[in-house]
């Protein structure tokens, strides 16, 4: 088995502590602090560059041992004096996973009984079973008593008649319940995959499963006693068995959305104890680095994050797409025969096989899943943490749904290609993660002359929108050198804070939430798309996605004169033969430097009438379909042959006070940036804008 681990955290600041978690069948593994500055042996690039840094782990050997992920969720009640009063017990239910491979409890009420399903689908109380077996996505009604040394569960729904089921059972003088599982040691099991509405104990508790500011804790609305706390973090505030209520809105419908929906693959926090801790020096630089380990058994794993610094040191801030990088964390969707059948659907020829990576096998064999995937009942997978492993965060990941094989680097192990080509330029920069920009907002951006996206800075947060409108409008200067960027809402869980929530409503989406249950759990705000929240891409960038492919790139054709004085800087020093840009073999899906997912310029959308396309790439084959929030009718025209508006745009915009944006358009640009030494237009254009932005006050093409 690999070993495998986490850090409680993805970024740092010089000074504070790293605890990192481990789970190894190997006996001990020892490890070092490194430096990352390009993971990808991919043959057109500089290769790997990795350099060890100095740090008190030098020497020093760890044991090993394996630590059991903790999936599925629960609602633990303490345990509360019933005052002598008879158990009486009632809640409605609907199970989402019927038959299951384990039984599945509804509630457990301390020792003295519990109602559950069996694995092959019957109501169980204790040892009574029903005859007839549960119907899936059916609301039932359930009322359960104890008294009179007997336990009698009642389960009813419409048309159907009553299933009545009786044990013996002590009254006991104290009682802690457990929704969706049973206690066991120091955990729980038999996780209930379906949701619990509005549980009821007559006379001494009435819980509160409806939208809350702290939604670990479930209050009990009749007093101090039988509070409750959710373990995984179950989506909450969802709607009952009477269906849509007064208002789509949880927060102005409370009585319509009073219910928990449980699952046995949620996690929010794998509950891994340190096996080693780390003291940043006071003086370590900003930069991307990682706890390296090897196992006994000569197996590897880096586990990467972020040094932040405590104050600017350079004129440059990268910011890594960190939410991003949760969000397709621990992605499987090509483990999926159906997405494998799509992509050949629409042309693909030689459709990767997913299990490239290390610890692919690991992640299928524990179930870990990304936004991307959905739950073992077929729910879509809302939220996503950093406490647990991260499989899919490495230095040497390759996404299986792009080209395969050498050409796959993906959001972080793709945006070390931006950190390797400006320490290869000669750049002095900072680098901060899209936390920082959350906690920190335009305060934190304006401190730098230039600020950098990463490839894929699809996920920001509300506050992270404001941040970057704010810094455009008051001169900050934006490199946006990605594709689908800023499309999803996004929100961290201002409780504790390692939690990212978001619902697909609209766009490109695996799965997309029940009625009603838009609005996140974790601030209350609308989810889905900043497009339908009337802050489409272009309003911030300039562009906004058009749409994703998984076959080969293609070059960009220059469409203004670049001896233009506006914009002659951009194109200063390149050959572009034929007048294109990016025509040669990349790092990211084979060749082109425009692919994988794409933007374009929409004045109608929020792009300025002053914004330039300075080039555009067009000619997609099929597999490039149009986002499908752009479909109005269904016309046939929605994919790279059949429409112009599957293009990626490279785009000049002006902001006040002389504030720019330049946007790329595509996850595949910063591929080619590294090839063939860096000597490429790609490059040169890259490094002329950020030169004139960092050099320049007065910007040639800005007349604010």
């Amino acid at each position: 088995m690999n070993i495998i681990g986490y850090t409680d955290r993805l970024s740092y600041r010089p000074g504070e502590t790293v605890h990192a978690r481990f789970s190894t069948t190997a006996d001990s593994f020892t490890a070092r602090l490194v430096r990352l500055f390009n993971g990808d042996p991919h043959p057109l690039g500089p290769g790997v560059d990795i350099r060890d840094v100095a740090s008190p782990l030098d020497g020093q050997t760890f044991a090993g041992r394996v630590q059991p992920i903790r999936a599925g969720s629960c609602l633990a009640i303490a345990e509360s004096p019933l005052d002598g009063r008879d158990v009486h017990l009632s809640f409605w239910a609907r199970p989402t996973l019927v038959p299951c491979p384990h039984p599945q409890t509804l509630v457990a009420l301390g020792d003295t009984v519990e109602l559950a399903i069996t694995a092959e689908g019957r109501w169980a109380l204790g040892t009574a079973e029903s005859a007839g077996a549960v119907d899936p996505q059916r609301w039932y009604h359930v009322t359960l008593t104890v008294g009179g040394g007997t336990a009698r569960a009642v389960i009813s729904s419409p048309h159907l008649d009553d299933v009545d089921l009786s044990v013996a059972a002590e009254q006991p003088e104290r009682l802690g319940l457990t929704f969706a599982a049973r206690p066991d040691g120091d955990w729980f099991t038999g996780f209930f995959n379906g949701r619990i509405e509005s549980p009821v104990l007559e006379g001494l508790a009435e819980w509160d499963f409806g939208p809350s500011r702290t939604p670990r804790q479930v209050a009990n609305r009749l007093g101090a006693t039988f509070a409750g706390r959710t373990h995984n973090f179950p989506l909450r505030a969802c709607l009952g068995h009477a269906g849509a209520g007064d208002d789509a809105d949880p927060r102005l419908s409370p009585e319509s959305y009073r219910t928990i929906h449980f699952h046995d693959d949620d996690l929010d926090d794998a509950r891994w104890s340190d096996d080693l801790t780390l003291d940043l020096t006071g003086d370590l630089p900003s930069g991307v680095y990682g706890v390296a380990v090897t196992a006994a058994d000569g197996t590897e794993d880096t586990l990467p994050f972020v040094v932040a610094p405590l104050e600017p040191t350079a004129p440059v801030l990268l910011v890594l797409p960190t939410l991003s990088y949760l969000a397709y964390s621990c992605e499987h969707v090509m483990a999926d025969p159906g997405s494998r059948d799509y992509l050949r659907g629409v042309g693909v020829a030689d459709v990767p096989e997913f299990g490239g990576n290390k610890h692919d096998r690991y992640l299928l064999a524990e179930g870990l899943r990304s936004l991307y995937d959905v739950h073992t009942d077929g729910s879509g997978y809302c939220f996503t943490s950093t406490r647990k492993p991260l499989p899919n965060v490495r230095h040497d990941h390759r996404w299986a749904a792009v080209a395969g094989g050498d050409t796959s680097a993906h959001q972080f192990s793709a945006d070390l290609h931006i950190v390797a080509w400006l320490t290869q330029q000669g750049y002095d920069f900072d680098v901060v993660t899209d936390e920082e920009v959350h906690a920190g907002g335009a305060e934190l951006l304006g401190r730098y002359r230039v600020v950098l996206t990463g490839s894929h800075p699809e996920y920001p947060t509300t506050t992270m929108f404001r941040a970057y409108q704010s810094y455009l409008d008051t001169g900050g200067r934006l490199m946006y050198l990605g594709g689908n960027g800023f499309y999803w809402v996004t929100a961290i869980d201002p409780e504790e804070g390692h939690t990212i929530e978001i619902r697909r409503t609209a766009g490109i989406r695996a799965w997309q939430p029940e009625p009603g249950e838009w609005h996140f759990l974790t601030t209350g705000e609308l989810g889905g798309l900043w497009r339908t929240r009337g802050i489409p891409p272009q309003r911030l960038v300039g562009v906004g996605m058009a749409s994703q492919g998984f076959d080969l790139n293609r070059p960009y054709d220059v469409k203004v004169d670049v001896a233009d004085p506006r914009w002659s800087f951009v194109f200063e020093g390149t050959e572009r033969p034929g007048d294109r840009i990016g025509d040669f073999a990349s790092m990211v899906n084979g060749s082109g430097a425009a692919g994988v997912e794409i933007d374009r310029a929409d004045t109608a959308l929020g792009t300025s009438h002053d914004a330039v396309i300075l080039a555009s790439a067009t000619g997609f084959s099929r597999s490039y379909g149009l986002d499908p929030i752009e479909v109005a009718l269904p016309d046939g025209c929605y994919d790279g042959p059949t429409s112009d508006k599957v293009r990626a745009d490279l785009v000049l915009e002006p902001k006040p006070e002389q504030g720019a944006v330049f946007s790329v358009s595509s996850i595949a640009w910063c591929g080619s940036l590294l090839v063939d030494g860096g000597k490429n237009d790609v490059s040169r254009i890259t490094r002329n804008v950020l030169q004139t932005f960092l050099t320049q006050d007065r910007l040639p093409f800005n007349h604010n």
